[in-house]
């Protein structure tokens, strides 16, 4: 863990001081930097997440039975996590589908394994820092108009992916 907590100001910042400018004080700050940072945050941040089976980011969980029988060929209905952004995993592996927040399945019990959104502050330091060039990547050209800036941070963020 690292001393300093990574928080979505925080992060938002290092990627406005990457792009060659300055810090946020706060996430309602007038500047146009502001505004993109806060609006593209948690959507990157979810995209990241779900990119890849994070380890810091997977639960599982036995899945509860419901009442209700669903229609057509299953026998089953199963109700996913709140938190679940992604299903990762199905047990036992048998043909299942899934219906917004539930899962039908033939098989008479269910485990999951799935990604769930950490808070900001619990993820680990090589994800911060590609949140940070992702949000960088992102962010560069509506603020600066710079097609090369976002070449250049596309590449510095493949690494950093690479790396994590």
């Amino acid at each position: 863990m690292s001393i300093e907590t990574q928080t979505k100001i925080g992060l938002i910042s290092k990627a406005l001081i990457l792009i060659g400018e300055t810090p946020l004080q706060s996430l309602s700050d007038d500047r146009y930097g502001a505004t993109v940072g806060s609006n593209l945050f948690e959507l990157i941040f979810e995209n990241e997440l779900q990119s890849n089976p994070w380890r810091f980011s997977i639960k599982k969980a036995a899945l509860s039975r419901l009442v209700v029988t669903p229609l057509n060929q299953y026998t089953y209905a199963y109700q996913m996590p709140s938190d679940c952004l992604l299903l990762r995993h199905v047990y036992p592996r048998s043909q299942y589908e899934v219906f917004g927040d539930r899962i039908y399945s033939n098989a008479t019990s269910v485990e999951i394994d799935y990604q769930f959104k950490p808070a900001i502050t619990a993820v680990p330091a090589y994800f911060s820092m590609l949140m940070v060039y992702a949000l960088a990547r992102d962010m560069v050209k509506p603020i600066t108009e710079s097609d090369t800036g976002v070449k250049a941070f596309a590449s510095k963020y493949v690494m950093q992916r690479d790396r994590a």
